[in-house]
């Protein structure tokens, strides 16, 4: 199985035609054909099950194990964008009572944990990326969440379980800054008391907790932690900042509206803030920077070359880019499985996130090369 899955996934990234694959192409030479591999007759309709529909809502596939409904798959055109999709179909798996749905166009898969807390968006639990990833990194969670085998005993599910338990642990990580500034800002009575305790085995005196909380406010700058790519990417060694959160984001929100009067027509007015163009919709042709021009055909590939670049130029202090995040994401990382689809830097041990949308990639790439030196007017983008 794992033999002729690895065979699939190379005649994929090596045929031409797939970019021009519409929806009956990509369930056709895509999916039908994965599924075969993970052990589900195909020509067996009441195992997959196509165009399942119930109540005016539909899904393209449901693998049903002895009339079971097991798992539902939705699938697009191949490069079509996924995410106003996800909602209907887990609102209807949750209904029709499927435990796991995927989402896909063929080359994006996207995984759901329907019985997880939480709203639609949280129910999401792993991605996979068949001409990104390297084979080896996602064939076994493949066959562990999809074969029949597997999902016929239980065993997808269980697995789809830890891998919802993994990502929330991950997700948990980063928010460890936050509370730690929350304990040094709002010092609770515990910790107070093992600061006075400790100092009391020390020098034999007990300190009082209004000195012990005035100790506190009075180092709190040193010891906050600024908001950081994840706790387990290790840091740069060398670093001009602390944080170097994404710019733009402070940058493009309108600014405070205040009364200006005009001298001549004596009347307020209220100044006007330019908003950022946005890329959401666009798909980007080439790029140019510095003066050349790359030509490329999904956003994220604009991310990858201009990290390429950025690492074989500045190879000595190419690792500040672990310090580079949104407000709570992490965009790079030494640990790939922080992110949620990770593409390796080429000469680096360095992992850039690489599903972000259109205008959070411009935005990051705009941090990269301000973090770099560069002028953002260096980089010109061809959209359409």
């Amino acid at each position: 199985m794992k033999t002729q899955i690895e065979s699939f996934l190379n005649d994929l990234k090596s045929n031409k035609k797939l970019s021009s694959f519409d929806e009956a192409s990509t369930k056709q030479a895509v999916v039908l054909r994965l599924l075969s591999f993970l052990g589900w007759d195909i020509f067996n309709v009441e195992e997959v099950y196509p165009d399942y529909s119930s109540n005016s809502h539909s899904v393209s596939y449901a693998l049903c194990v002895k009339t079971t409904k097991k798992l539902f798959i939705e699938v697009k055109r191949v490069h079509e964008k996924l995410d106003n999709h996800q909602k209907q179909l887990v609102t209807f798996a949750a209904r029709e009572g499927v435990q796991l749905s995927v989402l896909t166009n063929g080359i994006v898969w996207w995984f759901y944990l329907i019985s997880a807390k939480g709203d639609w968006q949280q129910k999401w639990f792993y991605s996979v990326d068949l001409l990104k990833q390297k084979p080896d990194a996602i064939i076994p969670h493949l066959i562990d969440l999809l074969s029949k085998n597997k999902v016929a005993g239980g065993q997808s599910l269980r697995a789809a379980k830890s891998l919802y338990e993994d990502k929330k642990q991950k997700m948990a990580v980063d928010f460890v800054p936050q509370a730690w500034n929350q304990i040094l800002s709002q010092p609770n009575k515990i910790f107070v008391e093992l600061l006075s305790d400790s100092t009391e085995k020390i020098c034999g005196y007990k300190v009082e907790s209004s000195l012990v909380e005035k100790f506190l406010k009075k180092h709190l700058d040193k010891w906050l932690m600024k908001e950081i790519a994840g706790l387990s990417a290790a840091p740069p060694a060398k670093i001009k900042e602390a944080h170097l959160i994404l710019k733009d984001e402070v940058e493009s929100k309108p600014a405070p509206q205040t009364s200006i009067r005009s001298q001549s027509s004596g009347t307020s007015q209220k100044p006007t803030t330019k908003q950022p163009e946005s890329y959401e919709g666009k798909t980007i042709k080439s790029f140019t920077f510095n003066g050349r021009t790359y030509q490329v055909h999904h956003w994220d590939e604009l991310l990858t070359n201009l990290c390429d670049y950025l690492a074989a130029a500045h190879k000595k202090d190419f690792d500040k880019v672990l310090w580079i995040s949104g407000e709570s994401n992490t965009y790079f990382s030494r640990n790939q499985d922080q992110l949620r689809i990770p593409e390796k830097v080429k000469t680096t041990d360095i992992f850039v996130e690489t599903k972000l949308s259109p205008d959070r990639i411009v935005k990051t790439a705009k941090v990269l090369l301000s973090e770099f030196g560069y002028s953002q007017e260096t980089l010109k983008l061809v959209t359409e």
